[in-house]
């Protein structure tokens, strides 16, 4: 019996000493080699999408294959729901749950920063990212850096704003409108008014967010809010009001108006969801979006029109960064993961389409076609968009159009600069709180500007607004001064 004893303890620490492994389950001698001899490494990478796919297992497998002979590295994916996501990612911040890689956006990038949750890849990000840095403007690392050092990894796609007026081309054909020079709100209103009394209908038909766009042409600085930010053209960086500024204040002036008129639909303000097809609305996006996108969720022919400059600034880059763990073993091993992502086609068609002979085969002509719609990983969320091998359902090259719009954008002024909140925290969220109580009202014209800017600007100051405003211009003035 004591024989036993002592066998089944032994057993029983030898099973231990197996399963005492770091993340990703790499350790002692169970540790994984190559074809080359090289051990491979496991990277557990938590990102976002519409939870974990159906076939992961076999689709992870295949992957692992090719990483594993490729660079060394196997991947152990975590995709989250997009409703859990905040959640689940607030755990893992948090509680210091282990990971290597995490995706992430400007809500949170700074402030984990502050926690100490990501690692400083500063100093290495040159050495391990060769191929991405040959690729993607310099100016996309300055946009991802704080104070100085670099946490993330900016994923390389349309991360620069453009707008675009999306016409009904059966509107612009019947009326024969020269969209080229209707790019100012003021500039439509004689023909809102023609559209609204010939079509019984709503030239301009939006939700509780109404014509948003007009704020793009601030840098909010990381302060999360519309009303306060520094135009992105503005040599002098002045730190402002948003709404009282003459380009602002003027297209509030002019969404009054429509709303008074009946261009704009009486509901807006209560509206969390738009309808699909409008006359006329502005959009985010690229020109052949018009045929691929905008167009079809419309169900009409468009034509459309840019409106004002590309735009680059810190919240265009940061709406998608991977990180790497402050607690990483191998923060190398994830840049050169990350590296390839961005460099190689095939391994950037498996994150993206998912498993070949499941989610997409590829075409004789070396194109993608996509066997159904099941893959759950968000695309937007892995790498850069111009490796992915196109769609055999595509007419036009959108990646090399994306491109090009991201190399003539126009950087911010306060381009790298992203404002500590610290100080001014409880007076900033309480301020942003006041706004969003006006905001569906004066964004859909129901509000007149000329009453309710000021209202909202009396009930901002006694909630401590020129603080905010005072601490965001000092920072800006010493980030300016250090250029």
């Amino acid at each position: 019996m004591k024989a036993k004893k002592i066998l089944a303890a032994s057993l029983a620490g030898m099973m231990v000493l197996g399963l005492a492994t770091g993340c990703g389950g790499n350790g002692g001698n169970n540790a994984k080699t190559n074809s080359a001899g090289e051990e491979i490494v496991t990277l557990k990478w938590v990102s976002l999408g519409s939870g974990m796919p159906d076939n992961y297992d076999t689709w992870i497998t295949k992957v692992n294959d090719y990483l594993g002979d490729k660079i060394g590295v196997n991947l152990d994916v975590e995709i989250v729901g997009y409703g859990d996501w905040d959640k689940r990612r607030n755990v893992i911040i948090s509680t210091n749950e282990p990971y290597d890689i995490i995706f992430g956006t400007t809500v949170n990038y700074v402030s984990d920063i502050k926690l100490g949750a990501y690692y400083d890849i500063t100093e290495l990000k040159d050495e391990y990212m060769k191929d991405l840095n040959e690729m993607m403007p310099e100016e996309y690392w300055t946009a991802v850096t704080v104070d100085g050092k670099v946490y993330g990894v900016p994923t390389y796609k349309d991360s620069s704003i453009s707008n675009y007026a999306v016409w009904d081309k059966s509107i612009v054909d019947e009326y024969n409108l020269d969209i080229s020079q209707m790019t100012e709100l003021d500039s439509l209103t004689s023909t809102f008014e023609t559209l609204k009394a010939d079509k019984n209908d709503y030239p301009v038909y939006v939700k509780n967010d109404g014509v948003y766009y007009i704020f793009d042409v601030y840098d909010r600085l990381g302060a999360g809010t519309q009303i306060l930010g520094v135009r992105y053209d503005d040599p002098e960086a002045r730190v402002c009001f948003t709404l009282e500024e003459e380009d602002v204040y003027s297209q509030l002036e002019t969404l009054h108006e429509w709303y008074t008129k009946g261009i704009i639909n009486p509901d807006a303000s209560t509206l969390s969801e738009a309808r699909t097809y409008n006359m006329w609305r502005v959009a985010q996006g690229w020109e052949s979006a018009g045929k691929t996108s905008w167009g079809p969720s419309m169900g009409c022919e468009v034509e459309v029109q840019k409106v004002g400059d590309t735009i680059l600034s810190n919240d265009t880059v940061q709406g998608s960064i991977n990180m790497i763990s402050a607690n990483t073993k191998y923060p190398e091993k994830c840049l050169e993961m990350l590296n390839l992502l961005n460099s190689d086609s095939t391994f950037r068609d498996m994150l993206y389409y998912g498993e070949e002979g499941v989610n997409f085969e590829y075409t004789d002509d070396g194109k993608v076609h996509k066997i159904n719609q099941d893959w759950t990983w968000a695309g937007y969320t892995q790498g850069t968009f111009f490796v992915v091998t196109p769609e055999d359902t595509d007419l036009y090259n959108q990646w090399d159009e994306i491109k090009a719009l991201n190399e003539q954008a126009v950087p911010a002024v306060t381009l790298g600069f992203t404002m500590d909140t610290t100080e001014v925290a409880s007076k900033l969220s309480n301020c942003n709180e006041i706004w969003l109580r006006y905001r569906s009202e004066v964004m859909t014209g129901v509000q007149d500007p000329a009453e309710a800017v000021p209202k909202i600007k009396e009930e901002l100051m006694n909630a401590g607004f020129q603080d905010v405003l005072d601490a965001a211009q000092a920072q800006v003035d010493e980030f300016m001064a250090s250029k």
